[in-house]
């Protein structure tokens, strides 16, 4: 059967959807934390970052997220206030240091495991296509792409 939809003719507005709809899932996942995703994501960030960081900039944390910087910026304020993490300045105003607070990194354990189980959810439909899913989105964003060698040739 044809595709009768505009979004079903248009890759645009279909990566658009899943983007929302990801975003939505994991939105009411994290309602009840009154945590917004750009925070979980800048959370998550700083705790994959921290062993092999010294000091960790709200630049690396920004760029390792994928999360624009202006966008980021504002994001550590809401942490900060939420005492979820720390800013201090090294040097001069322009770059500061973050660090997680204990009650961040608790409240990050606590949530993540969820947002796994919620992505897991959403994504295991592509089975085995992970990896050149993952692969042509990199692709179509100018990234590097990761090529898994066939163990059996």
């Amino acid at each position: 059967m044809a595709d009768t939809f505009l979004y079903e003719r248009k890759i645009g507005l279909l990566i658009w959807q899943t983007s929302n709809y990801w975003q939505s899932k994991l939105r009411k996942t994290l309602k009840p934390y009154n945590l917004s995703l750009n925070e979980y994501l800048i959370l998550e960030s700083i705790f994959l970052l921290k062993n092999t960081n010294k000091e960790l900039s709200q630049n690396k944390i920004s760029s390792f997220s994928g999360i624009d910087l202006s966008v980021a910026s504002v994001t550590f304020k809401f942490l900060e206030k939420k005492k979820l993490i720390s800013r201090q300045l090294k040097f001069d105003n322009r770059k500061k240091i973050i660090e997680m607070l204990p009650k961040g990194e608790n409240l990050y354990k606590e949530i993540s495991p969820f947002i796994l189980t919620e992505e897991k959810t959403i994504f295991m439909k592509l089975e085995n296509e992970t990896l050149n899913f993952t692969n042509s989105l990199k692709l179509l964003l100018g990234k590097n792409i990761r090529i898994k060698a066939n163990k059996y040739i």
